[in-house]
Order: structure tokens, then C-alpha cells, then sequence
């Protein structure tokens, strides 16, 4: 599989938008009904959507967030099959500070959300472990750790 990190910004199309979030200076993570792995806010650009709006729309459906800030992190490219389904195409990372959290809306995708302090072990996409870099400076320059 092939998975690059680049600057924010650097395609002209998105299929995806990535949030990386913490509240109260912990990780924040969503386990999907149908998985026991845990995973960051994410979901298909709907069409119409900028890749911002889809941004906020999942952070909120997945997390329950009501209150929060997103800032651009980076962009990705990937090509390759990843827990058995094929992604061919780019999509663009936030990062996110969370001030309030309410409860995970009804007919989400995911059953819970866990707040950590360091990444799990089991993890449904483990690419995201190539974002932590990216997260930690983001987090020294907000001065929050």
C-alpha cells in the first residue's frame, strides 16, 4: 500500500476528511459498531461538501463534539487496500481542540468514544500512528500537551 503525507492543501479533490482531536489533553478515539479497534473521526466528503464541512460534520456525528476548533493539519494520498477494502484517491487531516462533548448522536456509526492519553495498541488504521508527529508539534504550538 502506498500512503504519503504532503503540505495541507496540495490536491484539487478530496474523498475524505480526517480529524485528529483531543479534549481536556487527551486523545480522542471512536470504536465503530462493527469493530473492536478504535479509530480517529473520519468519513466520505458527501457531495456538494468542502472537505472543512465534512470535517465538522463527522467530528460531531462520530464524538458527540459540540464545541471545537479545527485547524488544518496535513493531506494524504493512498493507493492500496486497507482492512480489506482498496482507497485510491487524497484526503485531507484536521487537527482538533474539543472544549464540549454531548452524546454520541443516535444513528451514529459508532458505539462509543474512548479519551486517551497515549495512541492503543488496536487501532483500525494504523497509518494514523504516521500523523503523531504532525500531532505532537501541533500541540507544542497551542501549548497543549
Amino acid at each position: 500500500m502506498e500512503f504519503q503525507i504532503h503540505p495541507f492543501a496540495s490536491f484539487k479533490s478530496y474523498f475524505s476528511a480526517d480529524i485528529m482531536a483531543i479534549y481536556q489533553r487527551k486523545w480522542i478515539l471512536c470504536m465503530h459498531k462493527k469493530r473492536t479497534t478504535w479509530e480517529h473521526p473520519s468519513g466520505w466528503i458527501e457531495a456538494g461538501e468542502t472537505p472543512l464541512e465534512a470535517a465538522k460534520r463527522e467530528l460531531f456525528e462520530e464524538t458527540g463534539a459540540l464545541d471545537f476548533h479545527l485547524e488544518p493539519l496535513c493531506d494524504y494520498s493512498i493507493d492500496g487496500v486497507l482492512n480489506g477494502s482498496y482507497y485510491q484517491g487524497n484526503g485531507q487531516v484536521y487537527f482538533s481542540v474539543v472544549h464540549k462533548l454531548g452524546p454520541i448522536p443516535s444513528g451514529s456509526e459508532m458505539a462509543k468514544i474512548g479519551l486517551f492519553e497515549t495512541l492503543p495498541e488496536h487501532l483500525t488504521y494504523p497509518i494514523l500512528q504516521d500523523y503523531f508527529d504532525l500531532i505532537v508539534q501541533k500541540c507544542r504550538d497551542l501549548q497543549v500537551k
